[in-house]
């Protein structure tokens, strides 16, 4: 399966879940997009699918709607299933799903990575860190609207962070 922010996000769930500890909507979508970020600077690839993923600035930091959409189910309660795609509906009505598993062992890599560099951050403080002056979602956050951001943005912004 191509690499993709639901696989991503469903990595994360499975870290969570072996390490017997709670993933919630903020804290998943800020590591999805941390990773993204990573994975850009470091391996000059996307951890996203550009045919369906994309990243915005939303009022509490860069969401990435497709992750979104498959989470907000869950609401403020921890997240304890991994999203699923519907591949075929059978003449009999049986439906057939998918469960986007991340295969590609470099983003993985760099997913513990931030699993470990954020394991003892909160989300609010998680969206803080996403707020700060000079971040991708600075530079393009206008209040009422999602405006995309661009993934130049988020690489230079990861690369010049690598830096430090």
């Amino acid at each position: 399966m191509r690499l993709n922010a639901i696989s991503l996000a469903n990595y994360f769930i499975d870290i969570a879940s072996s390490n017997r500890m709670n993933i919630y909507q903020i804290g998943l979508m800020k590591r999805v997009y941390f990773t993204h970020g990573f994975c850009l600077a470091i391996l000059n690839k996307s951890a996203l699918d550009p045919r369906f993923d994309v990243v915005e600035a939303w009022k509490n930091g860069p969401v990435i709607p497709s992750v979104y959409h498959s989470f907000k189910h869950f609401k403020d309660n921890n997240i304890t299933e991994k999203s699923f795609f519907v591949t075929d509906i059978k003449p009999d009505g049986e439906i057939v799903t998918e469960t986007p598993i991340l295969e590609d062992i470099d983003v993985k890599k760099i997913a513990e990575f931030v699993w470990r560099r954020y394991l003892e951050v909160s989300d609010f403080d998680l969206v803080q860190l996403t707020h700060r002056k000079g971040t991708p979602w600075f530079l393009c956050y206008k209040e009422g609207t999602n405006n995309p951001i661009p993934d130049l943005y988020t690489e230079l912004f990861y690369k010049k962070l690598i830096k430090k």
